[in-house]
């Protein structure tokens, strides 16, 4: 696409900070715009698996992100009592790559907005697209200022509700909730959770993941009614009474919940844009494009990988439309088997409703759940900047 070329990157999350980083170092002049006045980041926690390390490490900030995380190497299944099911040492990494470093969304947000503002991206706080209209080669944007530019691409990481996927294609693919829901915070960790450990309960599934020495953070997946409206002041009585039946730590957690606990909830709204990801010169990555379970904690690794392998199609010297197909056959297949792996975890976890089906999900999950890690750690591992010549998907 040649260094000259101007680039607009719509949404200030970790894709499309990290899209903006690897379009700057590559030469282009990019303007990113975040509909929020300032970056203030939920501190939730975010497992980043090594082909998310391994961009990072290609956008030069791995070792801020390895000094700011903690590093595991396994995945652990427990009952609700955390009475040790079945545990995974994960087949991901490689010399000099852990498997796993987890650290706090606000920790990764601030190094990838240090990388971009080193390579020279501009940054719009509080600005919106009022207005895309695709003129030619180039496309002309209006802003909720008034003032407009125009963009040799606009690239759409702003999130599950994009606006720039409207203007790319209406509102046939607007989110949809899955009748579940997620509830996030960090609390204190336990020395014990030292790797990302699973508790299977009674018609909810509940998770945690070191973040630091001193830090866990931890989820909860449950049905949710999507009619239901729920009043943040009163997150903590809500998320009290969804761990019920946890024991160990969890119960810890739970009983310390009170008025000044910062709690995130989101309804799941799993989805993935049919083929192509892209409009003539607007083009979509990262939530914009495919939403997924937290299963496998790839949300923010695969927007990393879109930003990474958009930035490395645009470098290429093709015709746009063809580095943009590039770019789609390069994620889509990737993304889908993220999508349907996780959609399966997810189902098959909220279907134990009893203490009997508890007993056959223990006994399947000891037969059989490091087994089905291993096949998604062995897809996931696959680098998607290859040797030349090499495909990505076989």
């Amino acid at each position: 696409m040649g260094a000259s070329r101007r680039v607009l990157v719509v949404g200030g999350g970790i894709g499309g900070m990290a899209s903006a980083a690897a379009f700057g170092q590559r030469g282009m002049d990019v303007l990113l715009i975040e509909k929020r006045p300032e970056f203030t980041v939920p501190g939730v926690g975010l497992g980043q698996p090594a082909n998310a390390l391994r961009v990072l490490g290609e956008l030069g900030v791995l070792p801020q992100v390895i000094a700011a995380g903690f590093q595991y190497d396994s995945m652990r299944y427990f009952d609700y009592n955390r009475e040790l099911i079945v545990e995974h040492k994960f087949l991901l990494g490689g010399p000099g790559l852990p498997a796993v470093c987890a650290l706090s969304r606000s920790d990764l947000h601030d190094i990838l907005l240090d990388a971009a503002l080193k390579v020279g991206v501009g940054i719009g706080l509080g600005t919106t697209a009022q207005q895309m209209e695709q003129e030619g080669n180039r496309v002309h944007v209006v802003f909720n200022n008034g003032s407009s530019d125009e963009f040799d691409l606009v690239v759409g990481f702003d999130g599950i509700r994009s606006t720039t996927r409207i203007f790319a294609f209406g509102e046939a693919f607007e989110p949809i909730h899955s009748g579940y829901g997620a509830w996030r915070l960090q609390a204190p960790r336990p020395p014990e959770v030292d790797a990302m450990e699973f508790y299977q309960g009674l018609g909810s599934k509940t998770g945690a993941m070191p973040l630091n020495d001193e830090l866990m953070y931890l989820f909860h997946i449950r049905p949710e009614d999507p009619s239901e409206k729920l009043a943040r002041e009163d997150y903590p009585r809500y998320l009290r009474e969804r761990l019920n039946g946890y024991g160990d730590h969890i119960a810890e957690v739970r009983d310390a919940l009170g008025p000044d606990s910062d709690i995130v909830y989101s309804p799941l709204e799993p989805a993935i844009l049919p083929p192509p990801w892209y409009s003539g010169r607007i083009v979509l990555g990262g939530d914009a494009a495919h939403t997924f379970p937290p299963h496998l904690t790839e949300g923010a690794g695969m927007a990393l990988e879109d930003g990474l392998v958009l930035a490395d199609e645009l470098s290429q010297d093709k015709p746009v439309e063809d580095m943009l197909d590039g770019y789609v056959q390069r994620r889509y297949a990737r993304c889908a088997f993220v999508y349907t792996f996780s959609m399966q975890m997810l189902h098959s976890e909220q279907m134990v409703r009893t203490h009997q089906q508890l007993d056959e999900a223990r006994r399947e999950l000891k037969a059989n759940g490091s087994a089905r890690i291993a096949a998604s750690d062995r897809i996931l591992n696959l680098p998607v900047l290859p040797a030349k010549g090499a495909l990505l998907w076989r």
